[in-house]
């Protein structure tokens, strides 16, 4: 075999193993990128409680999300074609509901902890919910969920029924008064994969996801402090819970974005061939002339093979996200390890740091 044919094969097998459809294959691959910058995503306090719940967040709650998102990408892949026309609406928005259960669970724990004494709290000012989240990230994760709620809001008003005797193309469902299609150009038919019974799920996650990020930084950032730890260790550990939290939300909703343009645009990227000329025009059907043929898209068809590309770009950043929040919380539980075994460990805070951290605390 000649190296040029060796190659194409070699790329051909590959990418029968490892799809783009699967979020977690361009993930390692973005994953890869992303050490061209090694500073951490997240940083872990230096000991208590919340180092360990974060741990457990940072890693397994990471991989958790990632997980889900790589099973339900294999059963689209494998199992592509729908027989209801709404087979996957739990399957894209999975990973985003996977990652609020899992900071529902971390918020609680966080929750029981024991809080200092009525004597033994720094007079601390409400701060908002927002006090402790970096900026950038933050931002980004908005702007995703901004997106999402548009793309799903929009695909899910131009959902329609179609007419029993229409013309539907695609994976063609079974006959219902559902609003799964979408008109095809010009009325000439439908295809389905809109409407509500395709996007509500994903509407919900997005509201979910939101109302339980909020309160869990809610309660993280009103949280009493005790006057025997420094306003410093204190920013630290509620920043850490914010960043960790932050990126977790962020990894799930470009997963969950990435597969909804995925989706949208593989239904919107297609044409149908349509021969128009028929016997009243003065066309003969037993003619052997040439008949033009007309191609028929979807309404946005322009921009739906870009959506549908960008969907499989937006997943793998995702994945590659919790890959790396996953790895710089091992590297950062691995620090503090270390640091914890080393020598010249501090005692208490002295009556000056607990006046100092008072004193920061109530600006």
């Amino acid at each position: 075999m000649d190296p040029l044919n060796w190659l194409i094969s070699t790329l051909r097998t590959a990418k029968d193993l490892f799809p783009i459809e699967i979020a977690l294959t361009l993930g390692v691959v973005f994953f890869a990128l992303s050490w061209v910058v090694r500073r951490p995503l997240v940083t872990l306090p230096t000991g208590g409680g919340r180092a360990s719940v974060l741990t457990w967040l940072g890693i397994f709650g990471a991989l958790a999300i990632l997980a889900v998102a790589t099973l339900t990408n294999w059963l689209a892949y494998r199992f592509p074609f729908e027989t209801t026309g709404f087979d996957g609406w739990l399957r894209r928005p999975a990973p985003l509901l996977a990652a609020s259960l899992i900071i529902g669970i971390g918020a609680s724990v966080l929750w029981r902890e024991p809080l200092p004494a009525p004597g033994e709290r720094a007079l601390a000012p409400r701060r908002k919910w927002w006090a402790f989240t970096p900026p950038l990230p933050s931002w980004i994760t908005a702007g995703a969920a901004a997106a999402l709620v548009a793309t799903t809001g929009w695909h899910t008003l131009i959902g329609v029924s179609a007419p029993a005797d229409a013309n539907r193309f695609g994976n063609v469902p079974e006959q219902t008064d559902l609003p799964v299609y979408f008109e095809m150009l010009g009325g000439s038919g439908y295809v389905a994969g809109a409407g509500w019974p395709n996007h509500l799920a994903t509407l919900i996650a997005v509201a979910l996801a939101a109302v339980v990020l909020v309160l869990a930084l809610a309660q993280d950032a009103h949280r009493p402090v005790s006057a025997r730890i420094t306003a410093a260790d204190t920013r630290s550990e509620r920043r850490a819970t914010a960043r960790v939290m932050v990126f977790l939300i962020l990894g799930a909703l470009l997963l969950t974005l990435g597969a909804v343009w995925a989706y949208v645009g593989f239904a919107g990227d297609r044409s149908v061939g349509s021969d128009f000329l028929t016997d009243s025009q003065g066309i003969d059907s037993d003619s052997t002339a040439e008949t033009p043929v007309y191609f028929l898209g979807s309404n946005y068809q322009a921009f739906a093979g870009l959506m549908h590309k960008s969907g499989f770009v937006l997943q793998g950043i995702g994945a590659a996200i919790l890959l790396r929040l996953a790895t710089d919380t091992v590297r950062a539980a691995l620090a503090r390890t270390r640091a914890a075994k080393g020598p010249g460990i501090s005692g208490p805070p002295s009556v000056a740091q607990r006046a100092d951290a008072t004193t920061e605390l109530t600006r």
